[in-house]
């Protein structure tokens, strides 16, 4: 059974009175196990619900609705399936030790229903019988597949867990039914890069339409997860995975009209190189986990320039991590010079996790109070809508509001790029 959690205004559920608190039992006498069972089984047309309303009572409602339209009903929170692995450029092992952190930083997910409704990447070590049944029953296609390598000898190195070597199994039998996969490898030098990476990406092209991309994510490390046998990559191993990127890109884009594999934006970053344009990340389907998110955030600054207001006088402060800054740095200064507005980027260094961790949106609170502090008179400040999370939390469990109160004279927004918010802003009074 679910608990509903809210209830959308004005939706189907709303309109029948289901209020928060009830449980959703049945739909079409399916039992409802979590909320992925409610979003398959909703997308009938003709839809038999039955609840148990707060008081105890069991109702049953007979609903005729368009087809996939949405009963409007928000579930509670699904209990996570943790991971079991135990790789060494595991996030959740480099957690700094301070006295606490937002909640959701402590929990270690690889849940196959996350990796499809949300595009989380799962090792797919911990699937029972019943998972896969329900995999293909509910056409759960595609799934975000955390692969690292091929070679079962590599993986088992790196994830440390029995059941992780027969990756290769495991997608010739998502393939078989009908389940499309995005694969991902998290690159760590001198364990699987170089010809183990080679490997990997012929393994997964040669399997065909089944393998819907192949991103390349460098390795990831804090100050507190550096002992764990991995390092970070070398300008020169970052500028090799591009050209062995790109070696494939050149097949596929030949052989099946599709990009298919792709460096993520750190890879050129850390080799020093511009990030490509967004026409190289072809439809940006992956510009969530980092693959193409510079060339979005620039293309969408590019577009909006002629949108924006006339905001002379205004004096705007963009809080950047050490990797983007000196892109968005030019940035703002087109944004200046087509305002008017006095536009500084400032780069925060990243002491809660340390200087390895360079992106705007792993920065706690007190990292952006450090960086605004100097700007502290100014009129607007952008922080990155990444760094605080649906309940305006930041990953050192400061709130935006405690960030505000410590700079009241600074009007303080998240912004996704910059100028969402600077569309709105008023011109400055004379």
């Amino acid at each position: 059974m679910i608990r509903v959690g809210a209830v959308r205004a004005g939706l189907i559920g709303d309109e029948l009175g289901i209020v928060p608190g009830t449980l959703l039992l049945q739909i079409n006498g399916r039992e409802l196990r979590d909320a992925l069972d409610l979003r398959f089984y909703e997308s009938d047309e003709a839809i038999e619900l039955l609840t148990r309303d707060p008081g105890g009572e069991d109702v049953l409602f007979d609903i005729l609705k368009e087809p996939d339209e949405s009963l409007g009903l928000v579930p509670e929170p699904d209990k996570v399936r943790r991971c079991t692995n135990a790789c060494p450029f595991c996030f959740v092992k480099g957690n700094p030790k301070v006295e606490k952190l937002r909640a959701g930083l402590y929990i270690k997910d690889d849940d196959y229903r996350l990796s499809f409704m949300f595009g989380h990447y799962v090792t797919l070590t911990n699937l029972r019988d019943e998972d896969w049944d329900r995999i293909f029953e509910q056409r759960l296609s595609p799934l975000y597949v955390s692969v690292h390598a091929t070679d079962p000898d590599t993986r088992l190195a790196m994830l440390k867990n029995p059941r992780s070597a027969d990756i290769g199994s495991h997608l010739d039998r998502l393939a078989a039914g009908g389940i499309r996969v995005h694969a991902q490898v998290v690159l760590c030098p001198g364990l699987n890069d170089g010809p183990v990476l080679q490997r990997t990406i012929d393994d997964l092209y040669e399997r065909g339409e089944a393998i819907l991309s192949l991103s390349i994510v460098p390795v990831g490390l804090t100050s507190y997860n550096q002992d764990r046998g991995v390092r970070p990559l070398s300008v020169e191993e970052c500028e090799r995975t591009i050209e062995m990127v790109e070696r494939a890109r050149a097949r596929a884009t030949a052989e099946r009209d599709t990009s298919w594999a792709f460096a993520a934006d750190e890879l050129f970053l850390l080799a020093g190189r511009d990030v490509p344009g967004f026409e190289y990340f072809d439809d940006l389907e992956l510009v969530a986990n980092g693959v193409g998110a510079v060339s979005d955030l620039r293309d969408r600054i590019e577009t909006d320039l002629d949108t924006l207001p006339d905001l002379a006088g205004r004096r705007i402060v963009l809080v950047s991590g050490t990797s983007m800054e000196p892109h968005l740095r030019s940035l703002g200064e087109r944004i200046a010079a087509r305002t008017g507005a006095t536009f500084e980027t400032v780069r925060a260094d990243n002491r809660l996790f340390g200087p390895l961790v360079t992106t705007a949106g792993l920065l706690g609170g007190a990292d952006y109070l450090e960086a605004l502090g100097p700007y502290a008179d100014f009129d607007l400040g952008l922080i990155s809508r990444t760094a605080i999370n649906d309940d305006d939390l930041f990953l050192d469990d400061w709130s935006l509001m405690d960030l505000r109160a410590a700079l009241p004279d600074l009007e303080i927004w998240p912004s996704e790029h910059v100028t969402d918010v600077l569309r709105d802003m008023r011109p400055c009074r004379q």
